[in-house]
């Protein structure tokens, strides 16, 4: 049952993402006093785009180029198979949080593997500066599941879904929300496609079926990191469960759109600046866990 509970998961979220983008897309409009398109505009956005052809650029490295939209997209689709969604179920084994780590890391490479390859100056601008946020977001990642980790003495999510009440992990979910907002390439954090300066950075050659695979990947990695940290807080049998699951991402997407509503994009050095001390703050997470507070 845990894997067709954890196969109905994934379709929920690839289902649900887009939905979700579109309803921050309508906050933000309402924010800025316009109507702002449908709630199913950014499904709508999606099918066009699978229905064109994808374009490969005459001097990109061609098989990496084409690979990395799917590798990206399937490493975060994996990761949801450990972290229940709309049905409690998952596939449990000691070391699902280290499992997670990686597969969001291989999503980020893929997507700077394939701006690299694309020979496209711009393309390579913008991977410059995402590996410049994937490295301080990384580090801020590992304090904070290290400090979990310690807190609960497992490597596994069931142990912390839901939350045991430490100032450790109190903190560590904290940081976590704010790590989900950056993560998310939201603004200021979306220094690396920066529509205005090099036009969307790592994902400028792409188009058709591999664009789409590629904005995507961005929206369910936004759910995934909404679902960990509400499954830190969500209690109650399947039905109360799955009413707090959907109500908690509403809530989230709103806030998250509000936030990005009110700011204007960093620069590269002030996000990195902006998740070193993050990661500080994670390794006094993780302190405080060893000492078992």
């Amino acid at each position: 049952m845990s894997l067709v509970g954890s196969a109905i998961n994934v379709i929920f979220a690839v289902i649900t993402a887009p939905l979700l983008d579109g309803l921050e897309r309508k906050v933000k409009a309402k924010l800025q006093t316009r109507q702002g398109p449908p709630l199913t505009q950014t499904w709508l956005d999606l099918i066009k785009l699978f229905r064109r052809q994808s374009v490969k650029p005459s001097n990109s490295v061609g098989w990496l180029f084409q690979a990395g939209p799917s590798i990206a997209l399937a490493s975060i689709l994996t990761a949801f198979f450990f972290v229940p969604t709309i049905l409690p179920e998952s596939l449990k084994f000691w070391g699902d949080m280290i499992a997670f780590l990686y597969l969001m890391t291989l999503s980020t490479v893929a997507i700077v593997l394939g701006g690299f390859s694309s020979g496209s100056p711009y393309a390579q601008i913008g991977s410059h500066r995402e590996i410049s946020i994937f490295m301080a977001e990384e580090l801020s990642l590992a304090f904070i599941i290290a400090a979990l980790a310690v807190s609960v003495k497992s490597f596994t999510f069931s142990s912390l879904f839901p939350l045991p009440i430490k100032v450790s992990t109190v903190v560590s979910v904290l940081l976590f929300a704010v790590l989900a907002y950056v993560a998310g390439a939201r603004v200021p954090f979306d220094v690396a496609e920066a529509e205005t300066e090099i036009v969307e950075g790592p994902l400028i050659e792409y188009s058709g079926k591999q664009l789409a695979l590629l904005k995507l990947s961005t929206y369910t990695k936004r759910l995934l990191l909404f679902t960990v940290f509400l499954n830190f807080f969500i209690r109650g049998n399947l039905v109360v469960r799955a009413f707090c699951y959907v109500i908690g991402l509403v809530i989230l997407s709103v806030v998250y759109s509000t936030v990005e509503a009110s700011c204007g994009r960093f620069r590269t050095k002030d996000a990195v600046r902006f998740l070193k001390r993050l990661s500080i703050f994670g390794a006094m997470c993780w302190v405080l866990a060893v000492m078992g507070w």
